[in-house]
């Protein structure tokens, strides 16, 4: 791979964890209008803290499997699954040096549930890449030999 891939991978981490993220948004408002409404603030808060995770639970693996799969096919001389481990490794990066600035600790979110939805994530983007890497060559124009 070259040195922009490395950067492009980044940038598909990036763009998932922000994407889940604020996907979270709007899975607390309905949860907040349609499923409890009536509460007060400290409840949506504390109702956050365990609907927001599933964004990325859902939107994770999707995501990684649509970016991947679209950039292999769009750059079908690069490696597309060594692309799709990169972007799980960058969004690893991420996603764990933003821990001190949450006030996690380590030890306590790296579980087996975590190292799950990981695995999850890395199955879709390569996938995502094995697949785009299938129809790289596809141009939806039959030369007419069948």
């Amino acid at each position: 791979m070259k040195a922009i891939d490395y950067v492009k991978a980044i940038g598909v981490a990036l763009a998932t964890l922000v994407f889940a993220m604020a996907a979270s948004f709007p899975m607390v408002a309905v949860y907040a209008y349609l499923i409890e409404p009536g509460h007060d603030q400290a409840f949506y808060t504390e109702a956050a803290q365990w609907i927001a995770p599933w964004s990325s639970y859902i939107l994770g693996p999707i995501t990684f499997f649509a970016l991947n799969y679209l950039l292999a096919k769009r750059s079908p001389d690069r490696n597309p699954l060594l692309f799709a481990a990169m972007t799980i490794l960058g969004y690893l990066v991420i996603d764990i040096s933003m821990l001190p600035a949450l006030g996690v600790e380590l030890s306590s979110y790296l579980t087996i549930g975590f190292v799950f939805w990981i695995a999850v994530k890395l199955a879709g983007a390569l996938f995502g890449a094995h697949l785009g890497a299938l129809h790289a060559g596809d141009s939806g124009i039959s030369d007419g030999a069948t």
